[in-house]
């Protein structure tokens, strides 16, 4: 309506300049030019006839015509321009918040900066600092005191064309309310869109006007994110005009900050919490499933990503009678069910191929009871979560990859599996719990990954048709990139795994890689698979002339992957010495290529988290690439054989450290707070009980679960406020690496592997001895048998004295107080290993303490019980 309105605006205005005698352009000018510059000075002339008046000025009817259309111009311009401003967003005028009670006004400021804040840290709208002047409600507001005179109309004109742009798209408005139940404190909020023309208005209770406003924030981003083009980006496309629920914002907004904090166990907890409320969201499952290979749970990824690539929305019979299509066939992209076009399917499958690359990992982790029994005994809650994975998914992995190992040979099989009936049987066996031989998995996992990766690569082209949904879907995957994993990287890693099975061979597998491969072979495999055949003697001939800008650093990082991975199976130093050379090379190349999207984004994956790379790191050549693009205060990058697991004992130190110190502060405020009622003295052991267990527990596992450290967390949260807990560092974040390095390197030179090493050594004993001072339910001394004694003690305690009661609880405080502070201490490797179980024998039992205080109370004269 706007564009259709200017257009006949512009068309009125020139008819009116059409008057004789017209001028006329140089008949020197092109005929181009000529048309142009006439057609404009009818329009200008037009244009000073309208706003003339008297006789040189156009007729009544015609003025009253072009102001008509004028009118319609700036009403339908205004319009889009509100519009546009509502779905960009325009900035969101945030008032300053009022309070409807006394106790509230003295915050008001802090509050109100708190919720501007909140806005601007979701990078998606941007709050105005300062109060904005209310845009007008209609057109008829906008005209205020612009003057129509016709002497004037030019002026006043120009005047209105400065006021049609918005200059606020939201406003957002707050009331601070209190009332007597609990929670106390609430917020009463109110969006208003002057675009929509309307608003929305919510109430909000917390413990507390900070957890209310901080409520208050995510209600109205979840309010604005359906109806404005962040309904177009991941996760929320299938939030858009629906209304989206506060909690699931909440939820996904703290977990992406948790998992950037490197707070991975409270990012799963809220990432699940999310997943919880929209349970088909693909975004959701594979940000899961990064995290959780961030933390070496590659078999929990597997699971995750797997759930995630089956939202394509296809029965199980629909998926089979599409794999079977050739790649090239209309009929396996543009099905009736396959959602090919859902954001993040593409990078799921992506992924879900990689992590079954990984089969040192996770083909390990799949066989980890066989391969160490002891593991069940140390970790038993770990090891039930492998076996339920396993009893998921072997039943899909059989269903999905049986045709894969048709017309082979297998290992302990005499001759090649022709039906599927046997190709089942050998998986079912293979996956099944009476199977779990490593070798064996391996080979089944790198099929599968070969098969994936084939699938994908059939997929991608198809995809490169539809430019637009390609690059908005495709998530950064690039068509060579597939190219190098399908052709290379899957099959290297394939011909590794051939090679671990017993006989070293399997009949009928059609790979024409072997293990090792050298870099010269390898190189020329590379080349192939990334096209550079077909332009490779142009490019000679036209030596310095670049073709087209560089490769993705996608491209050059997956090739150096390739290489990185040829590197384990090359005993000479020399010929390993070449892969690693070429390797670097392609980091190199990698870093260059982006450097807005390669290192903020790959430093931790590609300097510990990346399996692939791990026979590099150690070569000299990438420590001085690393020195090079990484600089770092410390020179000593001799990183030891398992990265993850030093953070991991660092970070159960500084949990359970935290722990300790918040629970020796809390009990030294429970004496003072003495003499207190009874039921709340027995809430106190009742939580003291619930802590130890989980502290217990992190110490037996010694970190393997989350969900144990997880727990502890969310224990201590519910006894201790934000500000201690804040005091003493909880929750705390999984250090990185470097960060032990360079501490180790401070203190010793040149042996910061080592000592990173003896500090994993020492922590596990910690630890191992931690656990059976707690634990076990023969231990006479175990504070969890001490809590719950003093729990039924303080129930049955109604025939005693209270002053017998509260000096035993006061003489307890103390004890656990000094327990706490004995388990803080018993962390640190330098200290006594066995001070911790010494202050658990300090422990008093209720019965005793209350005998030898009921005896001295006997033995004081009357008169001093009196005043005591």
């Amino acid at each position: 309506m706007a564009i259709l309105s200017v257009v006949l605006l512009i068309t009125a205005v020139s008819g009116v300049g059409w008057v004789s005698p017209a001028w006329k352009a140089s008949e020197r000018w092109p005929t181009f030019f000529q048309d142009v510059s006439e057609w404009f000075m009818r329009f200008f002339e037009g244009a000073a006839r309208v706003v003339s008046g008297g006789k040189d000025g156009a007729g009544l009817s015609l003025r009253l015509l072009c102001l008509l259309l004028l009118f319609f111009s700036f009403v339908a311009l205004r319009r889009w321009m509100l519009q546009r401003n509502a779905f960009k967003p325009g900035p969101v005028d945030v008032q300053r918040l009022v309070s409807s009670t006394a106790g509230g006004d003295s915050c008001l400021e802090g509050l109100t900066a708190q919720l501007r804040k909140q806005l601007s840290e979701t990078n998606l709208y941007p709050p105005s600092a300062l109060p904005a002047e209310s845009p007008a409600e209609s057109f008829l507001d906008l005209l205020g005191d612009i003057d129509l005179e016709p002497k004037k109309l030019g002026t006043s004109i120009l005047r209105l064309f400065s006021r049609l742009r918005p200059k606020v798209a939201y406003t957002v408005r707050g009331v601070l309310r209190a009332r007597e139940q609990e929670p106390t404190f609430g917020i009463t909020v109110t969006v208003t869109s002057y675009a929509l023309r309307g608003s929305r208005t919510e109430t909000l209770w917390a413990s507390t006007w900070e957890e209310a406003v901080k409520a208050g924030g995510y209600w109205v981003m979840a309010a604005l994110v359906p109806v404005t083009q962040a309904s177009r980006r991941a996760p929320w496309q299938e939030w858009r005009g629906r209304n989206l629920q506060p909690e699931l914002f909440a939820a996904y907004q703290e977990a992406r900050e948790l998992s950037q904090d490197r707070k991975f166990d409270d990012a799963l907890d809220r990432y699940y919490t999310a997943l919880r409320l929209d349970p088909t969201n693909i975004h959701l499952r594979t940000q899961i499933a990064g995290t959780q290979e961030k933390l070496w749970l590659h078999l929990d990824a597997l699971e995750t990503y797997h759930g995630a690539i089956l939202l394509d929305g296809q029965s199980r019979e629909e998926r089979n009678a599409r794999l079977r299509r050739g790649p090239w066939n209309p009929r396996r992209s543009f099905c009736k069910r396959y959602r090919w076009w859902r954001n993040g399917l593409l990078e799921a499958r992506f992924r879900y191929a990689v992590v079954l690359g990984m089969a040192e990992r996770t083909a390990h982790q799949w066989c980890r009871p066989t391969v160490d029994p002891a593991d069940y005994r140390k970790c038993p809650r770990r090891a039930h979560t492998r076996s339920e994975i396993r009893k998921s998914l072997a039943p899909a992995l059989v269903e999905r990859y049986w045709r894969t190992v048709t017309h082979l040979t297998p290992p302990g099989v005499d001759m090649p599996i022709c039906e599927e009936k046997a190709a089942r049987a050998w998986l079912e066996g293979e996956l099944g719990e009476q199977g779990l031989d490593h070798r064996n998995v391996s080979l089944i996992f790198q099929l599968a990954c070969a098969e994936e990766m084939y699938q994908l690569a059939s997929d991608y082209p198809v995809l490169r048709f539809l430019r637009n949904s390609s690059r908005r879907r495709s998530r950064g995957l690039t068509w060579t990139s597939l190219r190098l994993n399908r052709d290379v990287w899957a099959p290297l890693r394939l011909a590794w795994a051939v090679n671990q099975t017993e006989t070293g061979s399997v009949e009928g597998l059609r790979n024409d890689l072997i293990w090792p491969m050298e870099a010269k072979d390898l190189m020329k495999r590379v080349e192939l698979a990334r096209g550079w055949w077909i332009w490779r003697r142009t490019a000679e001939r036209l030596a310095n002339w670049q073709l087209w800008p560089s490769r993705p650093w996608q491209d050059r990082y997956n090739t150096a992957c390739i290489y990185a991975v040829a590197m384990g199976g090359q005993r000479d130093e020399r010929k390993r010495d070449d892969l690693a050379v070429q390797a670097v090379e392609e980091l190199e190349a990698a870093a260059r290529a982006d450097l807005t999207g390669f290192h903020p984004l790959m430093r931790s994956w590609l300097l510990i988290e990346d399996p692939d790379l791990e026979w590099l790191r150690p070569n000299d050549r990438f420590i001085r690439f690393e020195r090079e693009i990484y600089p770092h205060d410390a020179p000593d990058r001799d990183r030891p054989e398992r990265p993850l697991w030093a953070e991991v004992m660092a970070y159960d130190q500084q949990l359970l450290r935290g722990t300790a110190q918040v629970m020796e502060h809390t009990w030294r405020l429970r004496g003072k707070l003495l003499p207190a009622e009874t039921h709340l003295i027995a809430q106190w052991f009742i939580t003291e009980k619930s802590v130890w267990q989980g502290v217990h527990r992190v110490a037996a596992n010694q970190g393997r679960d989350w969900r144990d450290r997880e727990k502890l967390l969310q224990t201590i949260r519910a006894l201790a406020d934000s500000t201690l807990l804040a005091k003493y560092g909880l929750p705390s974040k999984l250090p990185e690496l470097d960060d032990l390095l360079d501490d180790a390197t401070w203190f010793e030179i040149g042996a910061a592997k080592q000592s990173v090493t003896d500090f994993e050594t020492a922590i596990e004993e910690r630890l191992s001895i931690l656990s059976r001072a707690i634990g076990g339910a023969t231990n006479a001394v175990s504070p969890i048998r001490r809590s719950d004694q003093w729990v039924e003690a303080v129930k049955h305690s109604g025939t005693l004295p209270n002053f017998v009661m509260q000096s035993a609880v006061r003489q307890t405080c103390a004890d656990y107080e000094t327990a706490w502070r004995a388990l803080r201490d018993q962390l640190d490797p330098e200290n006594d290993e066995w001070a911790f179980s010494r202050s658990l024998h300090q422990l008093r039992e209720p019965d005793g303490v209350w005998r030898l205080l009921a005896t001295l109370r006997t033995r004081v004269p009357a008169g001093f019980r009196h005043a005591g």
